[in-house]
Parts: C-alpha cells; sequence; structure tokens
C-alpha cells in the first residue's frame, strides 16, 4: 500500500501557505513552514500547531532545519516564483523529496519547471481563470475547485506495466466511493463505462473521498 504522507514542509506563510497548513492540520500530518518575516512567523506561531521556521527556503541550512530529508512532500508557495523554483529543485534533486509541488505564476517558467521533472506546478491565476471560465460556460455549477468538501479530484497516468491494462473497469474492483470520471486519451476524451478497457498512457481522472482515491491509484499503477 502506498504510504501516506506525513511529513510536510511548506514554504512560504502567507496566504495560499497558511491556509494549506490549516486545511492539513487536522489530518494529523508533521507539518512546518518556512517562511522569512518574523512578523508573519510570529502571526502563524499563534494560529497554527505546525512548525515554524523564520527563515529563507531557498538556503540549504535552513532546509535542514526543517529536517527536509524527513520529508514526504515540499511545497513551495511563496509569493516569489523565482524562489519557489530554486527552493523546489533543492528539494527534488538535492534532498529527494518523493513528491514536489510549487506555485508558479508565469506560466512560460511554470512549463520549464514542468520538464524539470517537478512533480506539480501550480499557477494560482490559471487555476482562477478556468474556475470562472466553468462558472461561465457552465452556470448554476460549483467547481470542485474551491469546494469545502472532503471530495477529491485527481489525475492519473496509467503506467505500461499497469496489471489493470486490457482489463474492463467492471472487473477491477475499485472502492466504492471513487469513481473514473473521464479518461483522456491519445488527446481524446473518453466519457467510461463498465465495459471501458484501460490502457497504457490512459490520464485517468477520479472523483471521490482520498483514501478510497489513494487505493484506486494504488490499482491503477
Amino acid at each position: 500500500m502506498a504510504k501516506k504522507a506525513q511529513y510536510v514542509i511548506i514554504a512560504g506563510g502567507g496566504r495560499v501557505g497558511s491556509h494549506l497548513a490549516k486545511i492539513l492540520e487536522p489530518s494529523g500530518r508533521d507539518i512546518v513552514i518556512i517562511e522569512k518575516d518574523p512578523e508573519v512567523c510570529e502571526k502563524l506561531s499563534s494560529e497554527l500547531n505546525a512548525l515554524i521556521i523564520c527563515g529563507d527556503a531557498t538556503d540549504k541550512k535552513t532546509l535542514e532545519d526543517a529536517k527536509i530529508q524527513m520529508a514526504d512532500v515540499f511545497v513551495a508557495a511563496t509569493g516569489n516564483d523565482n524562489e519557489n523554483i530554486v527552493a523546489s529543485q533543492l528539494a527534488k534533486y538535492t534532498y529527494k523529496v518523493p513528491l514536489v509541488m510549487a506555485r508558479v505564476e508565469d506560466m512560460d517558467r511554470a512549463k520549464m519547471l514542468r520538464g524539470m521533472g517537478i512533480d506539480l506546478i501550480v499557477s494560482p491565476s490559471h487555476v482562477a481563470s478556468l474556475v470562472f471560465e466553468n462558472a461561465i460556460a457552465l452556470p448554476n455549477t460549483t467547481s470542485i475547485l474551491v469546494s469545502e468538501t472532503i471530495t477529491r479530484a485527481v489525475e492519473v497516468t496509467v503506467p505500461g506495466d499497469s496489471k489493470v491494462l486490457g482489463k474492463r473497469i467492471r472487473d477491477l474492483n475499485l472502492p466504492l466511493e471513487c469513481v473514473i470520471a473521464v479518461i483522456y486519451r491519445g488527446g481524446k476524451l473518453i466519457l467510461p463505462h463498465g465495459d471501458t478497457v484501460i490502457k497504457p498512457g490512459d490520464i485517468v481522472a477520479l472523483i471521490g473521498k482520498e483514501e478510497a482515491i489513494r487505493k484506486t491509484v494504488e490499482i491503477l499503477k
């Protein structure tokens, strides 16, 4: 079974980083926030149970003070693209953190970083524009991107050595609290049904509860 991420380091204690920490706190994960501004550090210390380190996330000593060698996840969420790029590269390549994510506003830089192997790059302005676009195109709907719910939506690419290749979805024995919403195959969108066969390279969009999604990803991988 895949190991649940327990030790999470967040670089940046601003709106994005602090909100993420507040969301993660009830899950019992160990959370560390690295923030440069002493006033922000003091504020975070009074609001969160997380360990707050006042320092620069692009500095190796600061990262090591945060015990980055133990981290399961590193999130670069400062308000500075350059800092997020440097910090995420250090986390991924110097300290071998399994899952590294970065907030990058500039789309060209985001593409560059994606090509360098960072696991997830998020552009808040791009995500916001998609939410607004969905609201215009599909009125009277609610975006799951901003919904206050335990439901998750993720995408996973099916590898070429997966044991589910050639099998029908109905035969996969997937958890009841997770569904395959759509499949992207060769640039085409497929609306799956029970007889749909999984193929290598399929990008499968899953919707469901966190634990059910985790089990489904294990099955697909």
